[in-house]
């Protein structure tokens, strides 16, 4: 079960890649004088966040692929960090990198939903 657990990480790990921006000269920081007026600059604006949100994202996948592999190795791959009890295959085959068992994830999301909200006074 490990070894196709693994191959699937793996292939989801080289799975990755950067983004391609189809704008050569973009970067992290558009320029009002690159653009010819502000709908423009407005556009290029959003299309660096939708890069940086899909980078940041794809750069926290990468973690937990990552995570997961090294759990492999060191033995503990499978183990729920909260109750100390094996994840189920079906939820690992699911979510490779889940970390917790199905009750303890459970558990988390419905204390999360409970949670008084904070309000700034």
């Amino acid at each position: 079960m490990q070894g196709t657990l693994r191959q699937q990480l793996l292939n989801a790990l080289h799975g990755l890649t950067p983004p391609v921006c189809p704008d050569a000269e973009m970067d992290d920081t558009p320029r009002l004088d690159a653009c010819a007026d502000e709908n423009e600059y407005a556009s290029r604006v959003v299309e660096v966040g939708m890069q940086l949100a899909l980078r940041r994202r794809m750069e926290a996948r990468r973690k937990e692929i990552e995570e997961a592999l090294a759990r492999m190795d060191t033995g503990v791959y499978g183990v729920c960090e909260e109750c100390g009890d094996d994840i189920g295959p079906a939820r690992l085959f699911a979510n490779p990198t889940a970390r917790l068992c199905v009750h303890c994830q459970s558990d988390r999301e419905s204390d999360r939903k409970n949670a008084p909200y904070l309000r700034c006074a």
